[in-house]
Order: C-alpha cells, then structure tokens, then sequence
C-alpha cells in the first residue's frame, strides 16, 4: 500500500504540483498506518453505493440511451412529486 501511495504522488507531483496544497494528499500518506491500527477503511467502502447501482440501473431501464443521465433525473424527478403528493406535502 505504501508502494502504491508513493507511485501516485510521485505521478500527481509530475502532472501538476497544484494538488499537494491540499490537505487530503498529506492525509494519504497516513493511510497505510491507519489501516494496521484499526483495519479497512470504513470511508472508502464501495459496498453501499454499488447497491444504489441497481435503483440507478432500474431507472434506466426505459430509457432510449441519448441522454441516460437526463433520463434517470427525470424518473427520480417524478417520483420525488409523487412522493411529495402522497406524505401531503
């Protein structure tokens, strides 16, 4: 891990310097200690936002692919008056 963090900023630091102003490039380098003391980092877990995949995928399913994007906005737009309409909102 501390091989792999090394890399990117080494590769960040070549592309543009501009980003090690930030904190979260300090932050990083912190990471690989983080993880031996208290184990997988619960802020990077993918698990919770690949299930929302499948609600994201379930509005598309209708939808003609020209503009995917605008078309699942559009469904989550409508459901979201639907559900205003029926809490009474």
């Amino acid at each position: 891990l501390r091989e792999t963090i090394n890399h990117f900023l080494l590769t960040t630091a070549a592309w543009s310097c501009r980003w090690f102003l930030k904190p979260k490039f300090h932050i990083i380098t912190h990471l690989p200690d983080h993880v031996l003391r208290f184990g997988p980092l619960m802020l990077f877990a993918t698990e919770a936002f690949e299930s929302f995949n499948a609600v994201i995928h379930g509005k598309s399913v209708h939808s003609n692919q020209q503009a995917p994007s605008h078309d699942i906005a559009h469904v989550f737009a409508q459901c979201n008056c639907v559900r205003h309409i029926l809490s009474q909102g």
